[in-house]
């Protein structure tokens, strides 16, 4: 009994074995059939590859080519390889005017070499035909270029192009920035027996124009504007002061704007203006201006227009009832000349204000015109200033100006006059240096 159970366990483990072995070699055979493909394939693609890289050193060419793709798919018999293995091509090798094509010549030599030994060595190893893949996955016809949505911002843009051409990307620069400034100088001798009279003087005046300038071609736009004249004279008449202040001005003047249609933006305006220097009557100590007395500040939200016709623009800004203007003097002494009550410091009140610029423009290639006249009433009272600028080139840094100024306000009983009443005028002219950019 015991032998019997003995037996039959050894024959059921050699009948297990047996059946493991058949398995084994079921599975093995392919294995081995592909292991051998893909020997075959690695080995045909170092020289594949180092035939190509050759290609490309002796031509100094990309050696990214789309000649490599049948390389890349699963076995086909391609007919065209067949067809050119059977053919007769002679000794002399084709040239070809285009150097790209004769290398792709000799690229696609190579390829059909190795996919020729495939079909010699490996028959199995063919998936399909050419025709066979065709029906599987049909090739388009539609060969155009078609250009992808992109988003620059998110772009990474190449570091080199076309061998050593860099590319370089400038973001759009929105802001100009602009002025001019000017050293000006007037020398005047007249000795006292002169037969018409008068008297030597000196005076000399510096002017700086600032720009600042900020538009996106879309909706926003602004201009910031510094202003700062100072101007100084002598005087034989005024024996308690060697020289003193005639121009005197720091102004600051900036404009916000956001466009609603072509020409037309809705803006905020801001102005505030005052002097940097005391000014004194003739033989007196008793300043009449300082730093701060006055001091002018208005705030404004309008609409701005900006007609053009050729070569000449305006800029129309229009604040109705909508203008807020303070003005401050520091010394008490003073405020009665400002139109301020006696006591106090400020005044403040709402009105509407229109101002019209010509902004700078060429008149005869060497005359620079530029004008601005500006009006402001709270109904009770009202102010008007004018100025009007013309700077002649000379040459590159030596120029005239003519600046003309008019000026009304009936808020200040201190500055009527008996034969102007509140209107005021004031003309310079000078030369001398002038640099801009």
């Amino acid at each position: 009994m015991y032998y019997l159970r003995t037996s039959n366990s050894y024959t059921m483990k050699t009948t297990l074995l047996v059946i493991l072995f058949l398995i084994f070699a079921c599975f093995d055979i392919p294995a081995q059939k592909f292991s051998a493909v893909s020997e075959h394939f690695n080995a045909e693609l170092d020289s594949l590859v180092a035939a190509s890289k050759q290609m490309a050193v002796e031509s100094d060419e990309d050696r990214t080519n789309p000649v490599f793709a049948k390389m890349f798919f699963s076995p086909v018999l391609y007919s065209g390889i067949i067809s050119d293995a059977f053919s007769v091509q002679g000794d002399a090798e084709a040239t070809d005017d285009n150097d790209a094509l004769a290398l792709d010549s000799k690229r696609a030599a190579v390829i059909n070499g190795v996919m020729m030994n495939l079909y010699r060595t490996y028959p199995e190893a063919v998936a399909m035909t050419e025709a066979d893949l065709r029906k599987a996955k049909p090739v388009s016809n539609d060969t155009r270029m078609r250009t992808p949505a992109v988003i620059i911002d998110k772009v990474d843009m190449p570091q080199n192009v076309a061998g050593d051409m860099k590319t370089t990307v400038v973001r759009p620069n929105y802001w100009t920035f602009n002025g001019k400034v000017a050293l000006r100088f007037s020398q005047n001798y007249i000795s006292d027996n002169w037969y018409q009279g008068g008297e030597s003087n000196k005076t000399m005046l510096g002017e700086v124009d600032l720009d600042l300038k900020y538009d996106d071609k879309n909706r926003i736009n602004m201009t910031n504007h510094i202003d700062v004249d100072l101007g100084f004279a002598t005087s034989k008449a005024d024996t308690l002061h060697s020289f003193r202040t005639n121009t005197d001005r720091l102004r600051l003047e900036s404009k916000f704007g956001y466009r609603l249609m072509k020409n037309l933006d809705v803006a905020a305006r801001m102005t505030l203006e005052t002097q940097m220097f005391p000014n004194y009557p003739v033989n007196s100590y008793d300043f009449v201006s300082k730093l701060l007395a006055p001091f002018d500040a208005n705030f404004s939200v309008g609409l701005n227009y900006k007609p053009k016709w050729k070569n000449f623009t305006l800029d129309i800004y229009l604040a109705p009832l909508s203008a807020y203007n303070y003005k401050f003097v520091r010394y008490g002494h003073l405020a009665g000349r400002y139109g301020i009550k006696e006591g106090r410091h400020h005044k403040e009140d709402f009105g509407t204000q229109l101002v019209v610029t010509v902004p700078s423009m060429k008149l005869f290639n060497i005359v620079n015109f530029w004008a601005k006249a500006e009006y402001y009433t709270n109904y009770a009272r009202a102010f008007f200033h004018m100025e009007t600028k013309f700077d002649i080139a000379l040459t590159r840094y030596f120029s005239a100006s003519l600046s003309m100024y008019a000026r009304f306000d009936d808020s200040a009983p201190g500055l009527y006059d008996a034969d102007y009443g509140y209107w005021q005028f004031k003309e310079l002219m000078t030369l001398g240096l002038t640099y801009s950019w």
